[in-house]
């Protein structure tokens, strides 16, 4: 595959756990660039997952949400300094929009032009006949993906799938999202004293990036009254909607929540999956979660609500229960877990996606980093 350039601009959450993944697949086959937003090597996430890598990393963009003629317009810079063989975008749906109209533009001074890789976060794989809003949107990403590609400024196209679905796409093709954790439920007794927590209680956790759409004020609201005796954990970077929400909580309601609001490092944040008794993802964007992939690697169970896509998958794992957004549902079903009335995940059926076939798969590549049939 010779050189791989990827653009990331965004730094947050685990954005750059991405770029490690397709970092350790490319490095196999020539060197890796990256180009970011200013001031993005500074940050916790990079240190963390890109520090110890030998990438060439540029910072471009004054904004994590660079306007894609900015973004083309790099692309096209780097790739006119050094011969980049392939060209990787990531969370690229935004870009998506306008690429067909500006990459070529951009590319066209270009003596040699890269092969050049979307990956997207938010295409529905997998659709109801009803779902109109969810047709709408792949029909039209898919209509835009095929424009791009007819006037030769993008050449594949891989989207984030759900573990359970084996199928390969057709435009798009579908990357199973990995399931990834150094911790295991096994170790809970052990774990909680390390992390300052409760070892005597039960608990439900959200981890990771925690805004106001990952919605622990309606969970906590959801353990109160379905009179659960159960604690909520929250443990990564929260933001100031969520920071204000708990130090607002009633001292009652205070006392039934465990906050750390800094920066996990990945081993940090598998410890905390595996300690708790259920992980609550209630949330309204409809796709997979990195955290469910550790939850079932670890062997914890999960309630959700809000996506489609994470209720078929725990459906396929025996990974827990899938509720409708609403208080009542939400609070019954992490009830039932708590009781141990629900199954305990189960991969076993459905082997679980490694990074490295995630990573095959959005570049085309074998396990060498080579590309594989068409360009």
């Amino acid at each position: 595959m010779g050189r791989t350039l990827i653009v990331e601009p965004d730094p947050r959450g685990h954005r750059f756990e991405a770029v490690a993944h397709v970092f350790n697949v490319a490095s196999r086959a020539g060197d890796v660039l990256l180009v970011t937003s200013s001031g993005a090597q500074e940050t916790d996430t990079y240190r963390e997952q890109l520090g110890t890598l030998a990438i060439g990393t540029e910072e471009r963009f004054s904004s994590i949400l660079p306007p894609t003629r900015e973004i083309a317009e790099v692309v096209a810079d780097v790739c006119g300094r050094v011969e980049v063989d392939t060209v990787v975008v990531m969370d690229a749906d935004q870009s998506l929009k306008l690429w067909w109209w500006v990459a070529p533009r951009a590319l066209r001074r270009l003596k040699k032009r890269p092969r050049i890789v979307f990956m997207l976060t938010r295409y529905p794989a997998r659709l109801g006949l009803t779902d109109r809003v969810g047709w709408k949107l792949r029909i039209t990403k898919a209509t835009l993906a095929i424009v791009a590609m007819l006037t030769g400024s993008l050449h594949r196209v891989a989207g984030f799938a759900g573990r359970e679905d084996t199928a390969p796409g057709w435009l798009v093709k579908r990357a199973r999202d990995p399931a990834i954790c150094t911790a295991s439920a096994a170790d809970r007794d052990s774990l909680r004293p390390r992390l300052g927590l409760a070892p005597d209680r039960k608990l439900v956790g959200i981890f990771g990036a925690i805004g106001e759409r990952k919605n622990a004020a309606m969970t906590l609201e959801a353990i109160l009254a379905a009179d659960l005796d159960a604690d909520l954990v929250l443990a990564g970077g929260f933001d100031d909607v969520v920071r204000a929400w708990c130090a607002a909580l009633p001292p009652d309601q205070k006392a039934r929540v465990f906050a750390r609001d800094e920066f996990l490092s990945n081993a940090e944040l598998d410890r905390f999956v595996a300690s708790v008794d259920v992980i609550a993802l209630i949330m309204t964007n409809n796709g997979p979660s990195g955290i469910m992939g550790k939850a079932l690697a670890a062997g914890v169970p999960v309630v959700t609500a809000g996506s489609t896509v994470r209720a078929r998958e725990l459906a396929a794992t025996n990974g827990g229960e899938a509720a409708d957004f609403g208080v009542p549902s939400i609070g019954a079903a992490i009830g039932r877990v708590l009781r141990g009335e629900s199954a305990t995940p189960d991969d076993s059926a459905i082997p679980m996606a490694t990074a490295d076939q995630f990573v095959m798969t959005i570049l085309g590549v074998d396990e060498n980093g080579r590309t594989v049939g068409r360009r």
